[in-house]
């Protein structure tokens, strides 16, 4: 009995054995299916303005990171400061958000507009970006024509920048990334600051503590609405995708319907495909949007 009761033993360890066996043959020739995407396996959206002399937001673009079951990828979609947006019972343009009493128009301009949830805003006004600027070493530029910045000090002395490669400080990056130039196109100016945007964000930190010093050095000159630790780990990942060329880069089409120095502007028909192609985890279904703003 003792004898069988031990053959009975060996022979369902043999089984068990053989069936670990044969899961780790399979293993190595099938790779095991990813997991499920959880809920909080979504994208992250940061809406970033750059606001001129005037508090202005001239820059702004919405800034996402692919869910992490997708391949690593930043998308970078500008939205033109022309954009009419709700404020209100008016409307307004985007660029005018930053000089709202409420420090959250800005981001619910962004969600209801282009039903798009936005996790965190920024903004940085002349001296922060050159703030930001100045502590990643300055950026450098190819320009293929003299530039003209507007004068500063006393003496209200121009400068001139280019052609050829330039590498801006601070207040030169600043101005340049908001500047108006006489002719040039709304899409260009958007990729030129698009352009000296990224560039900056590569020569970030590569530490979490050397982004949340810097980050805090901006001060109040720096907006966000949240806090700063909620966006050091963001931007690292960010950091690291504009480095590595891992980076999508759109701008949102719209329609002029008032032009000059100040245009305003209408989404066009194709904007809300892009912006689901772009964001398709981060929309803002019927049900949702009101609750939001």
């Amino acid at each position: 009995m003792a004898r069988r009761v031990i053959l009975v033993a060996v022979g369902a360890l043999v089984i068990v054995l053989g069936l670990g066996l044969v899961s780790i043959v399979r293993s190595d020739g099938v790779p095991s299916p990813d997991p499920t995407p959880t809920q909080d396996q979504v994208e992250e959206t940061l809406f970033l303005q750059v606001l001129d002399a005037d508090g202005y937001a001239r820059g702004n673009v919405v800034i996402g990171i692919e869910p992490p079951a997708a391949d690593p990828l930043t998308v970078f979609l500008a939205v033109p400061a022309s954009l009419l947006v709700a404020e209100g019972d008016d409307s307004v343009t985007l660029g005018t958000t930053p000089q709202s009493a409420d420090t959250l128009a800005a981001v619910t301009a962004i969600e209801e507009s282009l039903a798009l949830r936005v996790d965190a805003g920024l903004q940085l006004d002349r001296l922060a970006f050159a703030g930001l600027v100045d502590a990643v070493d300055g950026v450098w530029i190819e320009l293929d024509r003299p530039i003209l910045l507007p004068a500063i000090g006393e003496e209200g002395r121009v400068r001139v920048l280019g052609p050829g490669w330039v590498k801006m400080d601070g207040i030169a990056a600043a101005d340049y990334a908001v500047l108006r130039i006489p002719g040039e196109s709304e899409d260009d100016r958007i990729a030129r600051f698009l352009g000296l945007l990224q560039e900056a964000i590569e020569r970030m930190p590569r530490t979490e503590d050397q982004m949340r010093q810097l980050l805090t050095s901006l001060g109040s000159l720096a907006q966000s609405t949240v806090p700063t630790e909620e966006l050091v780990p963001f931007l690292m990942s960010v950091r690291s995708d504009v480095g590595a060329g891992r980076v999508r880069t759109e701008v949102l089409p719209v329609e002029i319907i008032r032009g000059g120095a100040r245009p305003a502007s209408i989404a066009a028909p194709d904007a809300d495909a892009l912006v689901q192609a772009l964001f398709p985890d981060a929309r803002i279904t019927p049900e949702e949007s009101g609750m939001t703003g």
